[in-house]
């Protein structure tokens, strides 16, 4: 299991990337507004801080959740555009190294291709 903030920070971007999420995306995206009113943004720059990364939360100095739901991360394309948008879903197995992320409580991957088993113990 990890033990500090920077193992859950390459483990979180391992598991995005297994999953097909494109770097740029995680490290870049971020949402601009309060929870009920705003808009998905670039940052011109990648990101080095996790909690600033696409749908991550820390709390304590660890990450405790993952929101890497399809619409959150698209939301702000017109529904022509979702449709073409090549970086649309995570696709493929949880990696098994997201469990490696022992301060994590929540995991939302809703409107994804996610497909294979979740391990026994969760």
């Amino acid at each position: 299991a990890n033990t500090t903030l920077e193992q859950d920070k390459e483990t979180v971007l391992r598991c995005w990337l297994a999953m097909g999420g494109k770097e740029d995306v995680l490290r870049r995206r971020y949402w601009d507004g309060d929870e009920d009113d705003g808009e998905w943004k670039m940052r011109d720059e990648l990101s080095d801080d996790v909690s600033q990364w696409l749908g991550v939360k820390v709390e304590g100095g660890r990450v405790t959740r993952l929101e890497w739901n399809w619409g959150e991360c698209t939301s702000s394309l017109p529904s022509r555009k979702r449709e073409q948008d090549p970086h649309r879903f995570l696709t493929g197995a949880i990696p098994a190294e997201m469990w490696m992320l022992d301060g994590l409580t929540e995991l939302s991957l809703a409107e994804n291709e996610i497909c294979g088993h979740l391990p026994s113990g969760i």
